[in-house]
Parts: C-alpha cells; sequence; structure tokens
C-alpha cells in the first residue's frame, strides 16, 4: 500500500512534521517520487512505527550506537549508522563555536569522546559536541591541567567500553539462561539499557559532585559568603508601583496576576554571567555553588532567596540592531531587596555580600537593622481602569513577507520542515511602568515581566512557558497553532474549532509535542501528555496548548541532579520559535533575518537556590529606551504557508503589545 505524507503521519499516529523530522535525521529513506507526490510504502509505516516506539521506550540513539553491531538486530544497526543528529560542523567550525582551539577537537577525537561521520580528514560532528567541549574549556580555563584532564577522560572512555561489554554479556547471559532468541535479547536491551544507563549516569555525577564539594569544603573557599534575612509584610503591596519607583542599575519585575504571584528583585548582590552554547549548564552549577555560599537567616515559612534573569535567543555577540547592550548570552542577579507575594503571604528580602575580611555577625546585625527599618511600601491600589486602545493590525512590513516567500520556497526544496520567522518594528519611547500596569490587567492568563538594566527595559507578557520545577514536578508547555478571536462568542468559538479540525495545525502542534517530550527523555524524564489539545485564549489571538509534565528525583537534602536551567538547555529552542530540523532552522535565521533577537522568544525568568523556577519564552515582547521601543513578533513557516497570511499574523501578534502602547 503506497501513502502520502498525510496518509502515512495519520496511519502511524503522529504529525507530519514529525514523518519530515525523522526523513530529515536519515532515520526514515526518502518517498519514491512521481512528479512533486512523494509515496511512501509500508516498509515506512513499519519503521515510523519502530522509531516511535523506541522513543517511547526512552532508548537513545546514542545507545544504540554503543550496542548495534553488523551481525545484530537490523533495525538497530541501521539506526546506529544513520544516528548523526545535524553532522554538520567540521573540525574548525566545532572548534569555533565551542570557543576551543582544534587542538582540543583532535584530542577529544583522539581519545574515543567525540565521534564523526565522513571520510578522514572531511570529518562531519554533531551539534552536542558543541556542550561537551565547552564544558571541557571551562574546566580548563577554572585551572583544570589539560593532560591531567584529557588523561581522565581516557580513563572514562576505557571503563565505558568495559561496561559496556560486560553488559552486552549479562543481557546475553539473561537471553541465554531464559531460553530466549534474538528478538527477545534485542528486546531485553530496549527495557533494560536506558534503566541502566540512567543509573550509571546519575551515580556518577552525584559521586562527582560530593566528591568534588568535599574536597573544595577541605581546602576551603575564598569567595566571599553572602548572608540573606526575610520579613513578612502585613500588608499586599503594588509590584509595579515598587519596580516604577526604584533607581537601581537592575530592576526586574514577574507577574502572574491570575496566580496572586509576582516578584520584585532591586539591586544586586550577586550577578552570574554566562556566555556560548554552554551559557545553560554553567549558570546552573554556578546557582549550585553559590547556594553554598549563602546564608539564610529567615522564618522557616519564608520564599528561599532567587535568581533572576534570561539569556539570549543565540549565544554570542550579534552587532546588528537593536542594540541588546545590559542584555549578554546569560546572566541572573542575586537582587539585594526582593518582594514575593504569593496568595499566602507577602515578604521582603534583603541580602548582603561579606567581603573578606568582614564579620559576617556585623553584616548580619547589620542587614537586620535595615530590614526593620525600611519603609515598606504602601498598600495596593485599586485596579487601574485606563481604557486600552484596539489599533489596526501592523501588515506594512513587505520585507517580512518577501522573508516567508524565500522560507517557503526554501522548505518546498526539502531542506527545512518548519522555520520560524520573526519582524520587528519600531515605535515612539514609552512609559515602561504604564505599560506594565495595562500588561497585568489586559492578560491576566500571562506572566507579566520587566528587566530594567539602567535606562533600558525588556518588557512584555509571556503566555508560554519553557519549563516549570516545583520541587519534583516539572511542568512545560506545547504551544503552536494561532487564529485570531471573533468579535462575538460565536465567530470567537468558529476560530478555536478551526484550530483544532485544521490538519496542518494539528500536525505542527503534534510535532511540538513530540519534540519537547523526547528532549526531556535526554534527561532521563518521561513526560505525561494530553492526547487532545485545548484552546488558549488571550486578549487579540488564541493558541493551541499541550499541558506536559515530568518528575526528577530530589535528594534528601531537597538538592536535585537536574535544576530549571538544565532542564531549559534541553527544550530551547523549541520548534515553536526556532523551527525544524533545529540547526538548520536556526542556521537559515541567522543567515536571513536582519536583526539581532537578543532576549526575544529566549527563556526568562526566575529560579531559587534549590533549583527550582519558572522559565518563560519571551514572546509579545518589546525592547524600550529614550530613543524608543523595538516590539517583536513571529510565525512558524511551513510548506503551505501563505507569506500575506503569516504577515497578518504576526501583525495580529504585533497588537498584544501595541495596544496598550497607544494613548
Amino acid at each position: 500500500m503506497d501513502y502520502r505524507v498525510e496518509e502515512l503521519a495519520d496511519a502511524a499516529g503522529v504529525g507530519v512534521d514529525t514523518v519530515r523530522y525523522y526523513q530529515g535525521r536519515k532515520l526514515l529513506p526518502p518517498p519514491r517520487r512521481e512528479g512533486r507526490v512523494g509515496w511512501y510504502g509500508a516498509h515506512h509505516l513499519e519503521r515510523l512505527l519502530e522509531i516511535r516506539d523506541l522513543a517511547q521506550r526512552g532508548f537513545t540513539l546514542s545507545q544504540i550506537r554503543e550496542l548495534a553491531d553488523a551481525e545484530g538486530d537490523r533495525l538497530l544497526a541501521d539506526l546506529a549508522e544513520a544516528d548523526a543528529p545535524d553532522p554538520d560542523l567540521d573540525r574548525a567550525e566545532l572548534a569555533r563555536r565551542a570557543d576551543v582551539p582544534e587542538l582540543i577537537v583532535d584530542i577529544a577525537v583522539g581519545a574515543g569522546l567525540l565521534s564523526s561521520s565522513g571520510e578522514p580528514g572531511d570529518e562531519r560532528f554533531a551539534s552536542d559536541s558543541v556542550e561537551m567541549l565547552a564544558a571541557a574549556r571551562d574546566l580548563v580555563s577554572e585551572g583544570a591541567p589539560l593532560g591531567e584532564l584529557t588523561a581522565l577522560a581516557m580513563r572514562h572512555v576505557s571503563n565505558i567500553d568495559s561496561v559496556i561489554d560486560d553488559a552486552i554479556e549479562l543481557f546475553k547471559h539473561h537471553s541465554d539462561e531464559s531460553g530466549g532468541d534474538r528478538d527477545d535479547l534485542v528486546a531485553t536491551m530496549h527495557r533494560l539499557v536506558p534503566v541502566a544507563s540512567s543509573l550509571v549516569g546519575r551515580h556518577f555525577e552525584r559521586t562527582l559532585r560530593s566528591r568534588a564539594l568535599a574536597r573544595l569544603a577541605d581546602e576551603g573557599d575564598d569567595s566571599d559568603g553572602i548572608v540573606v534575612v526575610a520579613r513578612r509584610i502585613g500588608h499586599r503591596i503594588d509590584p509595579v508601583g515598587i519596580y516604577h519607583s526604584s533607581t537601581d542599575e537592575h530592576r526586574t519585575l514577574w507577574i502572574r496576576p491570575e496566580e496572586g504571584f509576582f516578584i520584585v528583585a532591586l539591586g544586586a548582590a550577586e550577578i552570574i554571567e554566562t556566555s556560548g552554547d554552554g551559557r545553560f549548564t554553567a549558570a546552573s552549577a554556578r546557582r549550585e555553588a553559590l547556594a553554598g555560599r549563602v546564608s539564610i537567616h529567615a522564618p522557616s515559612d519564608a520564599p528561599r532567596p532567587v535568581l533572576v534573569g534570561g539569556l539570549s535567543f543565540e549565544a554570542g555577540d550579534d552587532q546588528r540592531s537593536p542594540d541588546w547592550s545590559g542584555f549578554p548570552d546569560s546572566r541572573w542577579i542575586l537582587p539585594a531587596t526582593t518582594y514575593i507575594e504569593t496568595p499566602e503571604a507577602t515578604w521582603v528580602t534583603l541580602a548582603a555580600v561579606v567581603s573578606d575580611g568582614e564579620d559576617e555577625t556585623e553584616v548580619l546585625e547589620g542587614l537586620k537593622a535595615n530590614l526593620q527599618s525600611m519603609d515598606l511600601p504602601d498598600e495596593v491600589a485599586a485596579d487601574d481602569d485606563d481604557p486600552v486602545s484596539v489599533g489596526a493590525v501592523v501588515s506594512d512590513d513587505l520585507e517580512y513577507r518577501d522573508l516567508v516567500d524565500e522560507a517557503v520556497s526554501h522548505i518546498a526544496g526539502g531542506h527545512l520542515a518548519k522555520v520560524v520567522l520573526a519582524r520587528v518594528h519600531h515605535d515612539d519611547p514609552v512609559d515602561p511602568a504604564t505599560v506594565l500596569d495595562r500588561l497585568r490587567h489586559r492578560y491576566p492568563t500571562c506572566a507579566v515581566f520587566a528587566f530594567g538594566v539602567g535606562d533600558r527595559t525588556f518588557l512584555g507578557a509571556s503566555p508560554e512557558m519553557l519549563v516549570a520545577l516545583e520541587g519534583s514536578q516539572v511542568q512545560t508547555v506545547a504551544l503552536a497553532g494561532t487564529a485570531p478571536r471573533g468579535a462575538d462568542p460565536e465567530a470567537d468559538e468558529g476560530f478555536a474549532q478551526g484550530l483544532l479540525d485544521s490538519p496542518k495545525i494539528l500536525a505542527e502542534h503534534g510535532f511540538v509535542v513530540d519534540d519537547i517530550t523526547q528532549r526531556l527523555a535526554t534527561l532521563g524524564l518521561v513526560g505525561e501528555t494530553s492526547p487532545v489539545p485545548e484552546v488558549l485564549r488571550l486578549a487579540r489571538v488564541q493558541h493551541l496548548r499541550t499541558p506536559i509534565t515530568a518528575k526528577v528525583e530530589r535528594h534528601a537534602d531537597g538538592g536535585v541532579d537536574v535544576d530549571v536551567l538544565r532542564i531549559a538547555s534541553v527544550l530551547h529552542p523549541t520548534p515553536a520559535v526556532g523551527g525544524t530540523p533545529t540547526e538548520d532552522a536556526l542556521g537559515w535565521i541567522r543567515e536571513h533575518e536582519t536583526f539581532d533577537r537578543g532576549w526575544y522568544a529566549a527563556p526568562v525568568g526566575w529560579c531559587d537556590l534549590d533549583g527550582n523556577g519558572e522559565l518563560r519564552v519571551a514572546l509579545r515582547s518589546a525592547l524600550a529606551g529614550p530613543s524608543g521601543v523595538d516590539l517583536f513578533a513571529g510565525a512558524g513557516i511551513v510548506a503551505d504557508s501563505v507569506p500575506d497570511d503569516e504577515l497578518e499574523e504576526t501583525g495580529v501578534k504585533l497588537r498584544a503589545l501595541l495596544d496598550v502602547m497607544d494613548r
């Protein structure tokens, strides 16, 4: 039986974009072509079902490569041979992205730590090699001797080979003892390898961390300590008013209006800045190191001290406008003063550094005195009923329309499955406080945010959670597919039903869901999803939305192996803001978009010292300064996108902020 791509996707229970994604990764052979139509056969369906089954079992492609051999199970061998995710980096480009000399790449390849595709002299490396090399670079920059680090890595490779050999022998012995055949052996490996790999990996990481921290404690730490005190406030306060009245260089506002939660963070007791492709994991490591230096003197029910900040969409110093100076690759701030309100209570927290030579007790007593004597903000004012305009859609950007047309042609050529293209709209200067006050009333279901640096502010109202971690519970969401709001309830419901009935939109949304669950699996997190998306209604638009949950393991001391920053490192950028395949889409964006995205469409939010927190995708956002405001909006472009429709969609999204900026 022959299938068109839509029929194949339907038969396999996946999205059309998922089929194209696997085909782009060379996990599926190309279809038979008759003119412009591609035909898939029964073997494509069988392979697609096998791949989906392996992914659901948590059996990663890297594990398949380690276990498969030429005489083994054909599927495993085929997948192992095809496992070269985005193998488009040569040695020079890999070294450039990781910011290391090519010598380091040569050493890593020679040690067996990096594998490549291609012939000698023309090797190609997967993009996930960048982070590993960046980690090695950071270790060397912190003083780890290169020779000893290389020797350690080679011993690790040697031992891993032995463990793998022992594991395969164990599986064979188990199969022989139970009288099983080759299929039983493969099934056993499917079931046990992910479990064993996860246990070994967690044990190694936990042991390394505990021994390293113990050794650092024995040798002493010259870093300055930080003391934190907290006080409960007896009344509700106005977060926008506090933010607006601050004269601190660094100011952050985070409000979830519908949930009665906000953070106002002023000043900086500590600033963590990391750069490069490893900026997520480097920030995570420094967050954990910072936690060991903080001494908390607060009631037991006080909230934990938080870090506030964000990361850039892509690492690197892009000199194109807008000017994102002050918003680096990654910045996380432990504030000097923090106001936190939950439905239960309102708190104010002060933090101060204990410098070398200072007496911690004296610093602590001074901080407590400041806390007791400080003038607390007034009670929250009544809701502002300042009317919000409903302006015309901004659809006069013909350059963006032409860019969409070019992208559609590129996708039709088989180079991409999807690319998310953004546009920027410049407008007159605005008062950030007025905009933020209107945003929190107009978008109560969003996270309203502002990150102020000097006289410039990055602000917005994001509907899209990237990830939240509370205790052991991970929450994320797939958000893809957009329709306008209707002028009346009947029209509004018609637009919503159109989202739920559109094969194109459902396929795009389904791919985002599949992609997120597969990314979580790389950290050993099993995502749970609803089979049917829901509709998220905002003031101007509505989206398809599927919540996704997973669980992480907490240690007895409350620590966690994967914090919210590390989870974000595997989720960003999602297909909803980048495209697929990811590296190809990012490369196309880098080459064709004419402006620097900066923190737009990137993770922003907060995390506490235990690794809990919430990061949102900075959509519906703008960069405001004395010379004006730059607003951002984007749309996902696929093979059947219509340029005029995508221009209209981004215009509607721009109005989310323009409506609250217009007088």
